[in-house]
């Protein structure tokens, strides 16, 4: 009998633990990749709560991890896109004055986010692929 024809054997956990720990870089190869189709971060969150399931360990902090800078990036796309809106309302396009100025203010805010989750990703990534938490530990309350 070969070792792949046994559920029970040696290699069936390797392999498992090999699918999940691809899996996890495949969700930060996602994520990552939000930056330049917006489409890619959908099939990330949706395969970190599938692989989320099954994964324990350092896999499931950094799914856990995933799936809350998710949730953080929709806030702040739905915060920037109200405050952009409530810029648009104050003061119209083709009017002139100082409110012009305001619409910088929502696209700082996306701007910044978007420097934040790309570092927050690149951390996240680093500490993985060393077997820890995605955060350094000063930082680790807001990871769990």
């Amino acid at each position: 009998m070969s070792e792949f024809s046994s559920p029970s054997g040696g290699m069936g956990r390797d392999l498992g633990r090999d699918i999940g720990r691809g899996g996890v870089l495949l969700v930060y190869a996602l994520y990552i990749a939000r930056f330049f189709t917006a489409i890619s971060l959908l099939g990330g969150v949706i395969l970190a709560y599938l692989l989320r399931r099954s994964s324990v360990g350092v896999e499931r902090i950094h799914l856990n991890w995933l799936v809350r800078l998710f949730w953080y990036d929709v806030a702040f796309i739905i915060g920037s896109a109200a405050l952009f809106l409530a810029c648009f309302l104050t003061e119209p396009p083709g009017s002139s004055g100082p409110g012009q100025l305001f619409f910088l203010l929502p696209i700082g805010v996306f701007l910044l986010w978007n420097i934040v989750l790309l570092v927050a990703l690149l951390v996240g990534l680093r500490g993985f692929l060393a077997g820890r938490g995605p955060l350094p530990d000063r930082f680790r309350g807001l990871a769990e």
